[in-house]
C-alpha cells in the first residue's frame, strides 16, 4: 500500500508542476539557441564592423571591448557609409546624371525651356556623392542655380559643369540648359501694349483704348475713388487692428513655444543621462538626440530639435563645441538650457566628470519645473471658463426673470 500511495504522489506532483519544469526547461533552451544564433550573426565577435552601403546612412554600433581593463568597457561609435568608388562611378555614371539631371529640373518642365531657379542640388543621396557647380555664364545662372533678370525673349545657352565627387574621385560633365524670362500673363501683355500705344500720336490730346485684345472684348473703369474717402479710415482701423492681432499672435506664439520648450527639457536630459550612461561621449550622445527627435517627433511641436539641429551644424562646419554649447543656450534664452548648455561646455573642458550626476540632479529640478508649468496651464484654464460661465448664468436669470415682468 505504501508503495502505490508513493507513486500515487509522484504521478500527482508530476501532473501538477510538470508543466512548470516544462516551461522552465523550455526558457532556457530557448535562452540558449539565441545565444548560439546571436553569436554567429554577431559581425563584432568576429571583429569585423560592416558599413552600410552608399546612400544608407551612418550605422550605429554599441560594442563591449574586453582586454582593456579589469572588466569590459562599453563603447558606441558611428561608422559611415560605404562611399562609391572611382570605378563603380565610372559604371554607373549614365544612370548618376539621369538622376541628377531630373533633380535639378526644380519647377522646370525640361531643360530646355528653363523659366523658374534651377535646383542645383549639393548631395545625391542614392548614391552618397557631393556635387559640386560651376556656371558657364553666371551672370545668366549662377552656381546656385538662380536665374537673372536680364534674360532675352528668344532664350540663352548656359552650359552648366557639374563636378561628382566620393570624397576622392571627382567626375566632372557639362549640362546645357536654355533659359528664357518667365512666362508674361496676359495682364503683362496688355500693359506692355499699352505703355507702347500711350507713346504713339503724342500730340493728340486723348488716347483711344482698344475695345479687344487677343480676341477678347474688354471694358473699363477706373481704379480712383468717387468720395469713398471714409475706406481710407476703415483700411487704417483694419491695418492696426491686424497689427495688433499679429502683435498678439506673436506674443502667444513666443509663449508657446517658452511652455513647449520647457516640457521637453525633462526628456532631454533624460535621453542624455541614458546616453552618458551607456558611454556616449557628448558630442556623440548630442547627435543621436538630434537624429532620433527629428526621426520620431514633429518639430513644431517639439522646438528643441530644431535649435539642437542648429548647433549640430554649426558644430560639424568648423565652430569649436564649447562655444556651440554656449551659443545653444543663449539662442534660447531660457535658464534651465542655459544652465544646461553650461553643464555641457563645462564638461568638454573637464573630460566628462561628474556630468551624469549633475544632469540627474537637473532632471529633478526640470521635472518639479513641468509639474509647476501644467498646474499653472490648469488654472488658467478653469480661469477661461468663468466667462462662458457667466454669460450662462445671466441668460438664466434673464429667463426666470422675464416672465415676472411680462406679467405686470
Amino acid at each position: 500500500m505504501s508503495g502505490k500511495a508513493e507513486k500515487g504522489r509522484l504521478k500527482k506532483y508530476r501532473n501538477g508542476y510538470g508543466k512548470y519544469g516544462a516551461c522552465v526547461i523550455t526558457g532556457f533552451a530557448l535562452y540558449g539557441l539565441a545565444e548560439a544564433a546571436g553569436k554567429m550573426g554577431d559581425p563584432v565577435r568576429n571583429a569585423v564592423l560592416e558599413r552600410n552601403e552608399y546612400g544608407g546612412g551612418d550605422r550605429q554600433y554599441e560594442l563591449f571591448v574586453g582586454g582593456l581593463g579589469e572588466k569590459e568597457e562599453e563603447i558606441a561609435i558611428t561608422v559611415p557609409e560605404r562611399k562609391m568608388s572611382g570605378e563603380e562611378m565610372q559604371e554607373n555614371f549614365p544612370k548618376i546624371m539621369e538622376y541628377l539631371t531630373v533633380e535639378i529640373l526644380g519647377e522646370n518642365e525640361s531643360l530646355s525651356e528653363v523659366r523658374h531657379d534651377l535646383n542645383l542640388t549639393n548631395r545625391l543621396e542614392p548614391y552618397g556623392l557631393s556635387v559640386r557647380w560651376e556656371s558657364g555664364a553666371p551672370e545668366t545662372v549662377s552656381d546656385m542655380g538662380l536665374l537673372s533678370y536680364d534674360i532675352p525673349e528668344n532664350g540663352a545657352q548656359v552650359t552648366l559643369r557639374a563636378g561628382i565627387s566620393n570624397g576622392g574621385t571627382v567626375l566632372w560633365s557639362e549640362i546645357p540648359v536654355t533659359v528664357f524670362p518667365p512666362e508674361k500673363t496676359s495682364g503683362d501683355s496688355f500693359r506692355t501694349f499699352l505703355e507702347q500705344l500711350v507713346e504713339t500720336d503724342v500730340e493728340s490730346s486723348t488716347v483711344a483704348l482698344p475695345e479687344s485684345f487677343e480676341g477678347q472684348a474688354l471694358h473699363y473703369r477706373t481704379a480712383s475713388g468717387n468720395g469713398n474717402g471714409g475706406l481710407i479710415f476703415l483700411g487704417i482701423a483694419a491695418a492696426l487692428c491686424l497689427f495688433l492681432k499679429e502683435k498678439s499672435d506673436e506674443k502667444e506664439k513666443q509663449k508657446y513655444w517658452k511652455e513647449r520648450m520647457i516640457a521637453d527639457y525633462p526628456e532631454l536630459l533624460s535621453g542624455f543621462v541614458v546616453l552618458m550612461g551607456a558611454g556616449y561621449p557628448v558630442r556623440q550622445a548630442w547627435k543621436k538626440q538630434v537624429v532620433d527627435g527629428t526621426r520620431k517627433m514633429q518639430p513644431d511641436l517639439h522646438p528643441v530639435y530644431r535649435e539642437m539641429q542648429t548647433t549640430l551644424n554649426q558644430m560639424e562646419t568648423g565652430m569649436p563645441e564649447i562655444r556651440a554649447y554656449g551659443e545653444f543656450g543663449r539662442r534660447i534664452g531660457i535658464g534651465s538650457y542655459m544652465k544646461f548648455a553650461s553643464l555641457l561646455g563645462n564638461s568638454v573642458s573637464t573630460g566628462g566628470k561628474d556630468l551624469r550626476r549633475l544632469l540627474e540632479e537637473e532632471m529633478e529640478a526640470a521635472f518639479r519645473q513641468r509639474k509647476d508649468l501644467a498646474l499653472r496651464k490648469g488654472e488658467e484654464a478653469s480661469t477661461k471658463l468663468l466667462i462662458p460661465m457667466f454669460l450662462m448664468l445671466g441668460i438664466v436669470m434673464i429667463m426666470v426673470v422675464a416672465p415676472a415682468f411680462l406679467s405686470l
